[in-house]
């Protein structure tokens, strides 16, 4: 990846393991249907956000919401039962919209999308997400099943060489995010009992629509906790930024958007915090707290949505790299979808014709790579404290990331949450001399 670019790139996939009736009808397109989608996202992301921050305390998280809920919504198609109703409320699926509506307006986005990404040209930025379900060419599918999936489906002989579909998974996972994502599935996860794999992987690469000048980089304090430091790499620069204080989160809100100005990042800077009588990691989880509500949602949807006024600010931004993999099984539990990682209750019938054994899920994986980067480094060390207040900041405003925050890489033409993340330490600056 060039060095000068912002690059992400991100897999979800869950595995149906071992032995899997009802039938599709076909339903006219509700507008409704849409809306009910890009919310469903949306709080979905949120959502899953609050509850990662309660599993992992203490590291850094990077997870594409937007792809967990592709391979989630796979598996809610084939759902029944109590399966159904918790994947339903996990995903914040509405009541009203029914599974045929929401498989139709799948199959219309999955048309919809090839056209988008073909003209998105090099000085653009690059994006695909793509499903793909590998499944037993013994068991026998629901007809509708095949033609919502139609080219995203392949049947599969697990039971004769299981290793050769593990590496042509793992080979459709590399392919997808352009080899940032290897050998995902290990030795043993593929067997021949297996019967299904349900898969998404998303890739995006941007560039910086106003790109860090390399010679103005310089290594400076990093506050993890209270007083607490490290020295890490910051990028910095002065220009004209979309940003604001938002008096309802209370945090600071830069947009970075890349080349095409569709796609943004959104960093939510909370204010510094008083060593004395607090520590950044409450600050943070404050933030989040009110990002929980329906009234913090709804202001973060206006940020990202309505647009933030542009002024002279001086940006000041940790560059970073990390590889994640989440803890997917707790955090599906945590998001009340447990039931899915259950063989003896739960329910994907729906995948395959009547007399079928059943599904369950076996296993479910999901791993997340992001670099944040631009040319170069310059040694110094340095930094800038600050906390919230309200009114307009002297010209040139600064926003100094130089305390844990959280970001967003949103999608302005579909609405939707592609990538978020909690930065609260970072690596070594690495020596490139």
């Amino acid at each position: 990846m060039d060095n000068c670019d912002t690059g992400l790139v991100t897999l979800a996939a869950l595995f149906l393991l071992g032995s899997a009736s009802a039938q599709c009808n076909v339903s006219v397109p509700n507008p409704m249907v849409k809306k009910g989608t890009i919310n469903s996202r949306f709080e979905f992301a949120l959502d899953s956000l609050k509850k990662m921050v309660d599993i992992d305390r203490t590291g850094n998280i990077f997870y594409s919401p937007y792809s967990l809920h592709q391979a989630l919504m796979l598996a809610f198609y084939g759902s029944r039962g109590s399966t159904d109703t918790s994947l339903r409320k996990a995903l914040h699926i509405p009541n009203d919209l029914t599974k045929d509506q929401l498989r139709d307006y799948y199959s219309l986005e999955n048309l919809s999308r090839k056209p988008d990404l073909q003209n998105n040209g090099p000085a653009d930025y690059e994006y695909e997400s793509a499903n793909r379900l590998w499944i037993s060419d013994t068991r026998k599918l629901e007809e509708c099943m095949l033609n919502v999936f139609n080219e995203q489906l392949e049947r599969t002989d697990f039971r004769t060489n299981p290793s050769a579909v593990r590496d042509r998974i793992n080979q459709w996972v590399s392919n997808v995010t352009r080899g940032h994502i290897r050998d995902l599935l290990s030795d043993d996860s593929i067997s021949e009992n297996t019967d299904l794999v349900l898969a998404n992987a998303v890739y995006f690469k941007g560039l910086w629509l106003s790109r860090f000048d390399s010679a103005n980089s310089e290594n400076r304090l990093f506050y993890t906790s209270g007083s607490q430091h490290s020295t890490t790499t910051f990028m910095r620069q002065e220009g004209n930024f979309n940003y604001d204080k938002s008096e309802s989160l209370r945090v600071h809100v830069l947009e970075l958007p890349y080349k095409g100005e569709k796609v943004s990042m959104f960093v939510l800077l909370p204010p510094f915090a008083n060593p004395e009588n607090n520590n950044n990691e409450d600050s943070l989880r404050q933030l989040i707290e009110r990002l929980s509500n329906q009234a913090g949602a709804e202001a973060l949807r206006s940020l990202f949505d309505s647009g933030i006024s542009s002024q002279q600010v001086e940006v000041m931004l940790p560059r970073w790299e990390m590889e994640k993999e989440l803890p997917l099984g707790r955090l599906l539990h945590e998001l009340g979808a447990g039931e899915l990682m259950m063989p003896n209750k739960a329910d994907l019938s729906g995948f395959l014709k009547a007399g079928e054994k059943p599904l369950h899920l076996g296993d479910a994986i999901h791993r997340a790579k992001i670099e944040v980067t631009e040319e170069g480094t310059t040694a110094a060390a340095a930094t800038i404290l600050y906390s919230f207040r309200s009114g307009r900041p002297l010209e040139p405003a600064v926003f100094n990331a130089n305390h844990p925050f959280l970001y967003f890489i949103y999608d302005k033409s579909t609405q939707s949450i592609l990538f978020t993340g909690v930065f609260r330490t970072p690596s070594p600056p690495k020596n490139n001399a």
